[in-house]
């Protein structure tokens, strides 16, 4: 199935969305430097209340060169989501993109607090631009200030953490464990990239990857994005995907995304399923996800976006779903999406949004981000899932009263924040840099009803 976002609209719902602050971080001056990018994640629940927390990262750069980055933890609460952060991450080094990368780990210790990682893509200890991952155990009292846990690529310009994620439970031992792209990893061809994975045990993550997986083509950036599929084939091992949004095999740049089964020795040697866009410059796989299980069998289900899709007008951008089953996913996508924006890139960012009204159907957040244009666009879509699978059902979210106000380069579920029954869901707020404007959060809530609508508010943080 494929449907246009110009037939979809006359249906959809538009949201009014509440902003939660969870930062103001500016540069030294005063002012944001250049560009700047806010990245989201749900954190799990970090100091075990019962409240699932939210992470935001914010990194800022002048001429392509990060200068700073944070990343900030909010705690879910019975009525939201605490409006000043309770944690703030740095990294010590200047020009790291420390915040580039930012997600849940799991548990990856059992002990019953989530866990939380972070990417550095150009840390540098020895090799330039190298890349490292930082983890902060969860604890009663919440993040520890400091890391318990880091890599680092050991390859000059790897740029490894670019992407970090759970891998889920890859071996069903118990313990979380996390998977790192270095998309930029060589290995007997240039920039074809790497991933890699590290158990979970009592004493926290291995300091050695149990496996490592590449590409073998020049200038794939396997690994360019990563994340966990959950449990595609309900066999009780998770297994996790990898985009490679440079991939060539019939066309340049059409991108593929790869899916590897976990099992009790760890991960399988070869990628278990592949997927492709078929279109030149596509750049299928800059981001993949689990969209949670759509239609309610059991089965965990995929979500690939390829940003740079054309139809029409040139990278308006598009989504594919792909099914679980218990031969694993289906060899062609169960359900598209294709936008109608020019430079709109729909599909910038994909995720499970979680199920937000307890149907027992999980849906899917999308993101849009226009680049590269005077008059960019920014949002974000929720498509709701069924027993047929994904559905034509979406509602939008975007910022109604300061055009300067984008969202969709990310976007998430948040978990259950307020502990109602029902998932909600969270988007990176970009501003023009002539707004001056501090990072912040979108959050919108769950509910029997589907989302919430809120209040728009451009609150600045005191």
């Amino acid at each position: 199935m494929r449907t246009k976002l110009t037939s979809l609209f006359k249906r959809s719902t538009f949201l009014i969305a509440i902003i939660v602050i969870v930062s103001s971080f500016k540069h030294s001056s005063g002012h944001f430097a250049g560009n700047y990018s806010y990245y989201v994640s749900p954190a799990g629940d970090v100091n075990g209340d019962g409240y699932a927390d939210i992470l935001m990262s914010v990194f800022t750069s002048e001429f392509g060169v990060s200068k700073d980055g944070k990343v900030y933890l909010s705690y879910g609460t019975g009525s939201g989501v605490t409006q000043t952060p309770v944690w703030t991450g740095i990294c010590t080094q200047d020009a790291a993109n420390y915040g580039e990368a930012v997600a849940n780990a799991g548990d990856v210790n059992a002990d019953g607090f989530a866990d939380i990682i972070v990417g550095a893509s150009r840390f540098s200890n020895g090799e330039e631009n190298e890349g490292a991952a930082f983890v902060y155990y969860g604890s009663p009292d919440g993040l520890k200030k400091e890391a318990s846990w880091t890599a680092e690529g050991n390859q000059a310009n790897a740029f490894f953490g670019s992407s970090v994620s759970s891998a889920g439970d890859v071996n069903r031992d118990g313990y979380a464990d996390v998977v790192i792209g270095a998309h930029f990893y060589d290995n007997g061809e240039t920039n074809e990239g790497r991933i890699f994975v590290y158990l979970g045990s009592p004493n926290g993550l291995a300091k050695e990857p149990i496996w490592t997986a590449e590409s073998n083509q020049v200038g794939a950036n396997f690994g360019k994005s990563v994340a966990c599929a959950g449990d595609v084939n309900k066999d009780g091992y998770s297994d996790i995907l990898v985009g490679a949004p440079n991939f060539d095999n019939g066309q340049v740049n059409e991108g593929r995304a790869f899916l590897y089964l976990g099992t009790n020795m760890g991960m399988t040697q070869s990628a278990a399923w592949t997927g492709e866009s078929n279109q030149a410059d596509a750049n299928f796989g800059l981001s993949v996800a689990s969209a949670g299980d759509v239609n309610g069998d059991g089965f965990s289900d995929i979500v690939v976006g390829a940003s740079r899709y054309d139809e029409g007008m040139s990278n308006v951008g598009k989504i594919y779903v792909y099914m679980g089953a218990s031969n694993g996913i289906s060899l062609y996508p169960d359900w598209t999406y294709t936008g109608n924006i020019m430079d709109g890139n729909l599909g910038i960012s994909v995720a499970t949004a979680g199920d937000i009204n307890g149907d027992g159907f999980s849906e899917i957040i999308i993101g849009s981000f226009g680049s590269g244009s005077q008059n960019p666009k920014g949002s974000a879509y929720v498509f709701s899932g069924s027993v047929r699978g994904m559905t034509n059902q979406v509602a939008q979210i975007a910022i109604q009263n300061n055009p300067q106000a984008l969202v969709g380069q990310s976007v998430s579920t948040a978990g259950d924040i307020n502990g109602d029954g029902y998932a909600d869901v969270i988007a990176g707020v970009i501003w023009d840099k002539s707004s001056q404007g501090p990072g912040k959060v979108m959050l919108i809530q769950g509910s029997s009803k589907g989302l919430k609508l809120g209040a728009d508010k451009d609150a600045v943080p005191n």
